[in-house]
């Protein structure tokens, strides 16, 4: 059987816990989380796809796929470029099926809606809106976040309990000396 962790210990990891959630949630997730929720805001224009294809590469010698898609669109005279179908779509899988269908869905050559930042306009997104795989830094780090807490809170507990029986005087209450 494994040596339990000191208070110590659980206390240093709960930090560590506590700073890395509210990184993840706070510094990556909630900027990527609130952009995707004010995409659904944004302004549109017209687009074409320029480019369509599943992306294949091997890690550890596994395959992993994403869908690779371009697009252009213009704006005041100028042509800007797009990588965005979703919030979140820059992750890989081993299963290639859904990315088959996005670049199913987006052939090269195919007009789109393109919906654009106005307050950054090379900045957009085909399709709006929060989806789980841009939301799921936000959530994993609040869910980081409160595991820190609680050990946090493990450790500092018992130890404000005991200062509490305790006293001001160090000597416990009256009542637990009678």
């Amino acid at each position: 059987m494994a040596p339990r962790a000191g208070p110590v210990a659980r206390f240093l990891a709960g930090l560590g816990l506590t700073a890395l959630g509210f990184f993840l949630a706070f510094g990556l997730g909630k900027p990527l989380r609130d952009q995707s929720l004010a995409s659904v805001a944004w302004p549109t224009t017209e687009g074409r796809i320029t480019r369509s294809e599943l992306a294949r590469t091997v890690s550890d010698g596994k395959a992993m796929y994403t869908a690779d898609v371009g697009y252009t669109y213009d704006l005041d005279g100028r042509t800007l470029e797009g990588e965005r179908v979703w919030f979140g779509d820059g992750y890989r899988s081993s299963n290639a099926a859904a990315f088959r269908r996005v670049v199913a869905e987006y052939p090269v050559g195919r007009q789109v809606r393109v919906h654009y930042d106005p307050l950054a306009p090379e900045n957009s997104v085909l399709e709006p809106g929060a989806t789980w795989s841009g939301s799921l830094l936000y959530f994993a780090g609040l869910g980081t976040l409160a595991l820190g807490g609680i050990l946090v809170l493990s450790c500092i507990l018992p130890l404000v309990i005991a200062l509490a029986l305790v006293g001001p005087s160090g000597r416990g209450s009256d009542d637990q000396r009678r």
